[in-house]
């Protein structure tokens, strides 16, 4: 994972103005109460108690019960149903998958009864590129390690609807990783693209989630407040990979640290009439954290840039109350950080931008005669488009389809994906990156704005907790984003991925329940 440096100043300023959005988000709440208890107020008669919508709600009702740890309303649309790691992150296990007797089920059965949900997830990460970048044929290989709690306040203290999560994730071993990028992969590989997927840890660790969600009436609003990531709400994960689901520009034009590292945010999200939601947040910028070898539990904000705050819409169709679920968010940031221009040298206090994306079951296997499940056998679409509105950020707009085939030859799990994308780098970055090279007595050319991606991956399920996704991608002009001072431009190239997932929580019988 890579950053773009932001400087701190300004800091009691910013961040009263961060503390102020904290306070409204709190205040909304009470509006928020009073348009779900209209809601609640004016439902319709409902079914014949023998109908499919009353075998759809009792399914629903189970499978979130299972998957308590999730941020926010659960969707059911297959992408949403995570390993606990991030919202949005493929299933490691189908639902009703019995449990293993693990040498800690008797622990796991413990927590479970008392109100605790442990989970444990690895994963590792290789990456090689055989022909782009400005240091072809390198290897480099990347590992997280999920270790978490989930805290059912209802089971424990009486607190209907209340939560605590807790995540921390630890990044060894590493290989040809960290900071500064120029040295390590992503400097091999240069450009955005293959380089933000690779980890770039400096910290052994970093506390990933730690926060306080309540829900109420009936779930229909949902807020969180703690330690958190803006990408557990905002910006989900639509193309059932959790490898290359990258999002150039809410993590390189806003600004922010990627998923996992988190800082001080709330979140709430109300349900305003069936299948549509409204969400806000507002969340802490701060970088500086990281490059000063932090490890997520320093939680003074005197290294702060800024705030981000986030809002938008979500619609939203479960998959097993809907022929053809889907789910569809649009979302608007703006982060009040103070920003460099790369060319000008020029700085400025502010960056907003917007993003729209989706996900659709276009066709399944069973469309003559459907049955209640979250995880049909289908073809599905998805797509992303986005600006940053603010020439300096080193990207301008995003837009990239695909299709995700799900339980091809009856494997409930696995997914195979096609997606292109596409990036319009800012006139700026490619001038900042033209002028590094001419300094450093390179190629005089410009490097083109239109940075095009086709990529083809999956997810395998191997056995019940453990997965694999390889990924094949090939870049089309690509940038030097991660080493600016490379004397040539790098040519059209592949790139080689796999990451291997094992729920460790899972087999060992601490988290199965």
């Amino acid at each position: 994972m890579k950053f773009v440096y932001i400087r701190s100043v300004r800091t009691r300023h910013r961040l009263s103005w961060f503390w102020a959005n904290l306070v409204c988000v709190s205040l909304a709440l009470s509006t928020l109460f009073h348009v779900a208890l209209a809601e609640e107020t004016t439902i319709t008669s409902p079914p014949p108690p023998n109908s499919h919508f009353w075998d759809s709600l009792r399914l629903t009702k189970e499978l979130q019960d299972r998957y308590v740890n999730v941020q926010g309303p659960i969707t059911l649309v297959p992408s949403e149903l995570p390993p606990q790691v991030l919202a949005g992150a493929p299933l490691l296990v189908s639902p009703g998958t019995p449990a293993p007797k693990g040498p800690l089920a008797f622990l796991g059965r413990f927590l479970t009864h008392i109100g605790l949900t442990p989970h444990a997830i690895f994963n590792q990460l290789y990456m090689t590129n055989p022909d782009i970048g400005p240091r072809p044929g390198r290897f480099s290989l990347g590992t997280g390690i999920v270790l978490g709690l989930d805290a059912n306040l209802q089971k424990i203290m009486g607190i209907k609807g209340g939560e605590i999560h807790f995540e921390e994730i630890l990044f060894r071993p590493t290989v040809n990783g960290g900071y500064p990028a120029g040295p390590a992969w992503a400097g091999a590989v240069g450009n955005y693209f293959a380089g933000i997927d690779q980890h770039n840890d400096i910290a052994g660790g970093w506390l990933a989630l730690l926060t306080y969600q309540q829900k109420l009436f009936y779930n229909r609003v949902n807020f969180s407040v703690g330690r958190t990531h803006p990408r557990r709400y905002f910006f989900f994960n639509n193309c059932d990979n959790f490898l290359n689901c990258t999002d150039p520009i809410m993590q390189a034009s806003a600004g922010i640290l990627p998923p996992p590292y988190a800082t001080w945010g709330s979140y709430i999200t109300a349900r305003m009439f069936h299948d549509i939601s409204f969400e806000m947040g507002a969340f802490e910028a701060n970088m500086n954290q990281y490059f000063q070898h932090g490890n997520g539990w320093r939680w003074d904000t005197r290294t702060a840039s800024g705030y981000l705050l986030l809002g938008g819409f979500n619609y939203r169709r479960l998959q097993i109350s809907h022929l053809y679920g889907g789910r569809y968010q649009l979302s608007g940031f703006f982060n009040s950080s103070q920003y460099k221009d790369p060319y000008t040298n020029t700085t400025h206090y502010g960056r907003a931008g917007a993003e729209f994306r989706g996900q659709q079951l276009i066709w399944r296997r069973d469309h003559r005669h459907p049955v209640p499940s979250p995880l049909p056998e289908g073809l599905n679409a998805f797509g992303a488009l986005g600006f940053a509105a603010d020439p300096a950020a080193p990207f301008k707009a995003l837009a990239e389809g695909g299709f995700s085939y799900h339980g091809l030859f009856k494997r409930t799990l696995d997914r195979e994906q096609i997606k292109f994308s596409y990036v319009r780098a800012s006139k700026h970055q490619m001038l900042y990156q033209q002028r590094t090279r001419i300094q450093n007595g390179g190629d005089p050319r410009l490097g083109s704005q239109n940075i095009m991606r086709l990529e083809v991956s999956g997810h395998i399920s191997i056995v019940p907790g453990i997965a694999f996704e390889p990924s094949v991608q090939y870049i089309f002009n690509p940038d030097n984003y991660y080493n600016p001072a490379a004397k040539k431009i790098s040519s059209n190239g592949i790139v080689l991925a796999g990451q291997l997932m094992i729920d460790m929580g899972f087999l060992s019988g601490l988290s199965a329940h």
